[in-house]
């Protein structure tokens, strides 16, 4: 706090700013993990029996890349925005054995799929040295993120339906932008989400609470991002 304060009284807003206003829309490529640890280890499960019987396998998932898009505005040394990101990741089950209502064995082995992960993002940005074209940003936001999981969803008969995990997000990163005009910049950033995936949807459940399965010590799915894009700015 005593850093930022300093910050703020050396690089405050003046008429020497290179920017004062600016709406703009941008595209970005994004890096995104999820921690193998907690709920995402790839072999732990949530299990309801009411209204019906039904289990949802929780995949361990590999980083890889994606994309997204934003909008946002910003006055002076400040910003808001708002995105949307998508990437696909392999999902990895087992090794493990889980068992029907009946004591039979219903899946045992492992295996893998391509699970989509998707968050909707607002940030908050603050930015420094705004006086030139080069201007580092801190960031703070939450995010919502999704994950769409084929075939990780049974009714304990055999018959596998697609499962999504949703939670909640929060995210603090650093990043710098780069303006070769007022209207058009180059922009990148890292960021840490610590996310929580609390709640399923299964073939008979919306979006209900997990009951976990296995040994998960948490329901955290956090993990490291980077994004680099561009942005079309409007004053």
């Amino acid at each position: 706090m005593v850093f930022l304060s300093f910050v703020g009284r050396t690089w405050a807003d003046g008429p020497n700013d290179y920017l004062h206003s600016r709406t703009y829309i941008g595209i970005l490529g994004t890096s995104v993990s999820v921690g193998n640890q907690g709920e995402f280890t790839g072999l732990n499960y949530s299990r309801v029996d009411t209204p019906s019987y039904e289990i949802t396998l929780i995949p361990s998932l590999a980083q890889n890349f994606g994309y997204g898009v934003l909008v946002g505005h910003r006055e002076e040394s400040y910003a808001l925005e708002l995105s949307y990101w998508e990437s696909q990741h392999i999902a990895t089950f087992g090794q493990g054995t889980i068992k029907s209502n009946d004591g039979s064995a219903l899946i045992g082995g492992s295996y893998q799929e391509t699970a989509v992960y998707r968050s909707v993002n607002v940030d908050f940005k603050k930015y420094f040295l705004t006086n030139i074209e080069l201007q580092p940003f801190l960031d703070l936001g939450v995010s919502f993120p999704w994950i769409d999981i084929p075939y990780a969803d049974t009714d304990g008969q055999g018959r596998f339906y697609q499962a999504t995990l949703a939670g909640l997000g929060f995210d603090l990163g650093i990043g710098v932008e780069y303006y070769l005009s007022p209207t058009l910049s180059l922009v990148g950033g890292a960021y840490q989400r610590w996310a929580s995936f609390d709640e399923f949807k299964g073939f008979n459940t919306q979006f209900a609470q997990l009951m976990q399965y296995g040994n998960p010590t948490s329901d955290e799915g956090s993990g490291l991002i980077f994004s680099v894009g561009t942005t079309l700015g409007f004053e």
